[in-house]
């Protein structure tokens, strides 16, 4: 156990696998020290004994029952010492010297209670999460923006199309030119009537799938995204350091909130106490499984949790 760390950080897992023993590796290779907790949802598929064994200086704890994502975070509150605490998933990634800068930025700014880090796709990409206080209309957009990325497949597969019919098009002209005669002539006119409908079709596509995403690109601040630190309303629970005595005065999470919108919930109430700031220049990378989109038992504790989240701060379209 480290002697009055400055981070402390706690890593929850349920059937995490591989990935957490990552998460926990990027903790102790960390520049700035941290006392690392693990709690563990799910004993028995053997992932959190394995880094208890391999790891020493983890604190590891067992539940007797799956708490919930923000339960199990709870109950390593009155063990913290900490000046900052981070809350973090069993799945997320970053660099030796990230912390460290995270702590020398919180240092200097008195007035920001959580700081939140730019966060990656493992494919490189960003993964834009939501930067804003939920509404109605945020939430519908998310399921928006899922259909909107077939609705562009589509579009790209019309877009190569095209390309192939100009292709064939340019050659059909070519051999009308060589005297390739009327039929060349008219497989050319068909070939350009073809490539327009599929231009013009592919534009329409793109223009409605970027209608569809444009309450998820505003909910998560992607158009245009941000290149420079600035005050936010919501962090992501992927990974956030919050000030520890701010942590401890909110009494971590609200444990009704079982899974999901825990984090919206902990933004809403530490913006009582200071800022929340977004960090461009700050990376994680974060392996998003997004469960509530593809099974039905996580779709039913989002909307759940959804609800609650409304009715205890207020319903907005």
């Amino acid at each position: 156990m480290l002697t009055d760390p400055r981070v402390s950080a706690c890593v929850v897992l349920y059937h995490s696998g591989e990935e957490a023993m990552h998460t926990v590796r990027c903790l102790l290779d960390s520049e700035e020290p941290v006392e690392i907790f693990v709690v563990d949802n799910s004993p028995k598929d053997g992932i959190g004994e394995q880094i208890h064994l391999r790891y020493l200086s983890v604190n590891y704890s067992e539940t007797k029952k799956n708490l919930g994502y923000g339960r199990a975070n709870n109950t390593v509150i009155e063990s913290l010492t900490s000046r900052y605490h981070l809350i973090l998933n069993p799945d997320v990634t970053f660099a030796p010297d990230l912390i460290g800068r995270m702590v020398a930025f919180m240092d200097a700014h008195d007035d920001v209670v959580i700081l939140s880090p730019k966060v990656f796709n493992p494919d490189g990409t960003e993964q834009f999460l939501p930067r804003r206080k939920p509404t109605v209309r945020y939430l519908l957009g998310g399921r928006r923006a899922l259909r909107s990325e077939k609705v562009l497949a589509k579009a790209q597969a019309l877009r190569e199309k095209a390309a192939q019919t100009d292709e064939a098009a340019r050659a059909s002209w070519a051999e009308n030119r060589s005297g390739g005669g009327f039929r060349s002539l008219m497989r050319g006119n068909r070939q350009e009537m073809a490539l327009t409908l599929l231009t013009k079709r592919a534009a329409y596509l793109e223009k409605k799938a970027a209608r569809m995403r444009a309450w998820r690109d505003e909910y998560t601040l992607a158009d245009p995204a941000p290149t420079e630190p600035m005050e936010i309303q919501l962090a992501t629970g992927c990974f956030l350091m919050i000030r520890t005595h701010t942590f401890y005065r909110m009494r971590g999470f609200d444990p009704r909130f079982f899974l999901y919108h825990e984090d919206s919930d902990l933004s809403m109430s530490a913006a009582v106490h200071g800022k929340i700031v977004y960090h461009p220049d700050m990376h994680v990378t974060h392996t998003w499984h997004r469960d509530s989109a593809h099974k039905l038992l996580p779709l039913l504790r989002h909307i759940r949790s959804s609800v609650l989240f409304f009715h205890k701060w207020g319903w907005r379209w």
